[in-house]
């Protein structure tokens, strides 16, 4: 990989036609993970942004903190996209790790599915919010 900066330039500016430029970055073998998709391969990873591109609108990262060394990083990031022209925001985080050639060959997303989108559905917010109840800690002891 070139280095963190552009990696995160890149990203933040990602946009269907700069998908062509993922090899600066990503090696041939690299390990996807997301709450919903796990794969392996560079061409599978262009499918996944792809597929953003196609099914979201106006998606976009804004990386918030990096943390680095020599074999990989950590990002925060904010994801903003649209769905049906009301903006959403997703707070998540990004484990990398480079190969001896210095490009990703690990990228893991962790972000918060319930919070983050399912407790915005009305029905699963409600089923959500009694499991919350049973498992969380009584209000007293929190923040």
């Amino acid at each position: 990989m070139k280095n963190l900066k552009d990696f995160t330039i890149w990203f933040e500016n990602l946009k269907k036609e700069s998908l062509e430029e993922i090899g600066l970055f990503y090696d041939e073998d690299v390990f996807f993970k997301d709450p919903f998709n796990e794969l392996v391969g560079k061409d599978k990873l262009i499918k996944i942004f792809e597929h953003m591109f196609e099914n979201l609108e106006n998606p976009r990262f804004f990386i918030l903190d990096t943390i680095e060394n020599s074999e990989g990083a950590f990002l925060t990031w904010d994801f903003l996209l649209s769905i049906k022209e009301v903006e959403h925001k997703i707070h998540g985080s990004t484990h990398l790790k480079y190969n001896v050639e210095s490009k990703i060959i690990y990228h893991r997303d962790y972000w918060d599915v319930g919070e983050e989108i399912l407790l915005k559905i009305p029905l699963i917010k409600i089923m959500y919010r009694y499991i919350q109840k049973k498992l969380a800690l009584p209000k007293e002891y929190s923040c």
